[in-house]
């Protein structure tokens, strides 16, 4: 990918230097990576509950085990579809798998060796300059990250770091290699790590979800620019637009205009503003229930099943966060509910056998489950 995210070179240093862009980078007197050993021992985060966060990466969380997947028998078949002698060694599967292997020994402190798979400093970045003041109680969060400490409390830097593997991916990858597609979803895909942190604030949920969607358009668009017709990606693209078109933060013209660098620029703005935005019970309430009326736009619309079953993958994700939302800030509950939504992401798992009534069908009926949930008392059962 000789072009690979550009946008987000300065914010993922692993991703740039593996793609050939170390000429663009500063020079190797970069700051230097510690690997997670000077992470885990008991006084650090390898410790007891509050200061276990390398345990429960290690333990739990599904980036310790991504260069793992390297060397399963699926890896084996995909890699022989992309002639790849071996996915444990090919840059274009360990630079999402394991991305510290491509990087120079330079880059490493004495004593430490690359690290195998997603870790500590993967997304936290290089931890030299900060590795030994950063648990000091009068250090700030800010002068850390002055150090050098990725930001990864803002959400919209947070998704920048994660969109780069959780979205872009080669698309030989994809269309020779049988690898997955890759969706991108901050919320969810935050919770689901687990998360080792605990964020700050009310309806961080919501805020995730909508700021995230932003980022995956935007990097949608970016590729598009490149590649205007990767059908596959037109269709997620126009997905993407309808959907925030439906919370006002996209104006509908730019879906009619397919103007793919106007929207690079407005899906990032979006992101940026998404981030920090206000949510209320009110508001998440009454987006839930606008989604959920949707119904005719797929068991009446003349677009082809390719392009509804995108529709449906976005609008399932951003009705399941709102509801997920809702039922931690508020206290909201409905076994009905909940059996609607699994119902919904189920039809959109369907692919190609995917059935755009039955879809419209099924959000109805979602739509009549919601129309008991008050915006100021939302009730439970």
């Amino acid at each position: 990918m000789p072009n690979a995210l550009r946008i987000l070179v300065a914010l993922q240093p692993l991703w740039a230097l593996t793609h050939g862009f170390a000429a663009e980078q500063k020079p190797l007197s970069q700051p230097r990576f510690t690997a997670s050993i000077s992470c885990q021992s008991s006084s650090c985060h390898g410790g007891g509950i509050g200061n276990d966060q390398y345990c429960i990466w290690e333990k739990k969380d599904p980036h310790s085990r991504a260069n793992a997947v390297l060397s399963t028998a699926r890896s084996a078949r995909m890699a022989e579809a992309l002639g790849i002698p071996d996915p444990q060694k090919s840059a274009r599967c360990t630079v999402c798998h394991s991305p510290m292997r491509a990087l120079p020994p330079e880059r490493f402190v004495k004593g430490a060796a690359p690290e195998k798979g997603v870790s500590c400093e993967s997304c936290h970045g290089p931890a030299e300059p900060w590795i030994l003041f950063h648990t000091r109680k009068d250090i700030t969060h800010a002068q850390r990250v002055a150090a050098g400490l990725r930001e990864l409390t803002d959400l919209y830097s947070r998704a920048n770091t994660c969109v780069a593997c959780h979205l872009n991916i080669d698309g030989a990858l994809v269309s020779q290699g049988n690898h997955p597609e890759m969706f991108f979803e901050l919320d969810g895909q935050m919770l689901a790590q687990p998360p080792h942190y605990t964020d700050q604030g009310a309806w961080v949920g919501p805020r995730a979800w909508l700021a995230g969607q932003g980022v995956a358009l935007r990097e949608i668009s970016w590729k598009l620019v490149s590649e205007p017709n990767r059908e596959d990606l037109v269709h997620r693209w126009k997905a993407l637009v309808w959907l925030l078109s439906k919370t006002g933060s996209l104006p509908e013209s730019i879906q009619r205009s397919a103007d793919y660098k106007t929207t690079q620029i407005a899906a990032d703005q979006l992101a940026k503003t998404a981030a920090k935005s206000f949510w209320s019970q009110k508001r998440a309430s009454e987006l839930l229930k606008s989604y959920s009326a949707l119904g005719t736009e797929f068991s009446q619309s003349e677009l082809s099943p390719a392009e509804l079953v995108r529709k449906s993958e976005v609008l399932v994700m951003a009705i399941d966060r709102l509801w997920v939302g809702l039922k931690k800030e508020t206290g909201a509950a409905s076994g009905e509910i909940d059996e609607a939504i699994v119902a919904l992401t189920n039809l959109a798992k369907a692919q190609a056998a995917f059935n755009p009534a039955e879809f419209g069908q099924s959000l109805n009926k979602l739509r009549d489950s919601l129309a008991s949930l008050s915006p100021s008392k939302p009730g439970k059962s």
